[in-house]
């Protein structure tokens, strides 16, 4: 074991020399490179440099040609002008334009169907009889009965009614028929017309009876 503790003290002393003296070599390398080597190679660059360059000279170009002379064209001959008459053309009036404009056609009116004029009948209370009120009976006047009855019937020529119908009853059958009986038997009418002519014709009225 001592032996070889020793060895290995021996060998770390060798690797400690050789790596002092590889670092004494680089500097030394380094020192040299610095003053000596490098002026002569600065001093011997330059020189090499300058000799190419005035060794080296570039071709001149051959000058260019002289111009041509100055030759003049010799001038035309001489032609005399020709006369040329010239006829104006002579105005001509201006081509009046017309324009005509087309118009419609005119379609014919249409005609309407007249419608004809129709006049309905009415009361003539002039040529009444009586009023209805007086067909109200005493026994309806007793009750209070009242009511509106719509009486329809046909108007004659005469201006009478024929066969008047009940179109809206009162609500009571005694005023109902008071309604037609004051119709037939009291009133009288103006009958109606078409166009002028007097014919028989509908009519509707009302007729209130109430007490008095």
């Amino acid at each position: 074991m001592a032996l070889t503790a020793s060895a290995e003290a021996q060998q770390g002393t060798k690797r400690t020399v050789i790596m002092i003296l590889v670092i004494g070599l680089h500097l030394v390398a380094f020192w040299a490179l610095q003053n000596g080597l490098a002026r002569r190679l600065v001093e011997v660059l330059p020189n090499d440099i300058k000799t190419k360059i005035i060794e080296e000279k570039k071709e001149e170009p051959p000058p260019p040609p002289p111009p041509p002379p100055d030759v003049q064209a010799p001038p035309p001959p001489f032609v005399p002008p020709v006369e040329v008459a010239i006829a104006t053309p002579m105005e001509t009036p201006p081509t009046a334009i017309t324009t005509t404009t087309e118009k419609p056609p005119v379609s014919a009116p249409i005609m309407q169907p007249r419608q004809p004029v129709v006049v309905s009948a009415r009361v003539d209370l002039k040529r009444s009889r009586g009023s209805c009120d007086e067909l109200y009976t005493s026994a309806l006047q007793r009750e209070n009965a009242e009511g509106i009855v719509v009486i329809e019937c046909a108007i004659d020529k005469e201006g009478r009614c024929r066969d008047p119908r009940v179109a809206d009853s009162s609500g009571n059958g005694e005023i109902d028929k008071l309604g037609q009986k004051c119709a037939r038997d009291l009133l009288r009418f103006i009958p109606g017309s078409v166009d002028g002519v007097v014919g028989p014709t509908n009519l509707k009225f009302r007729l209130n009876f109430k007490p008095k």
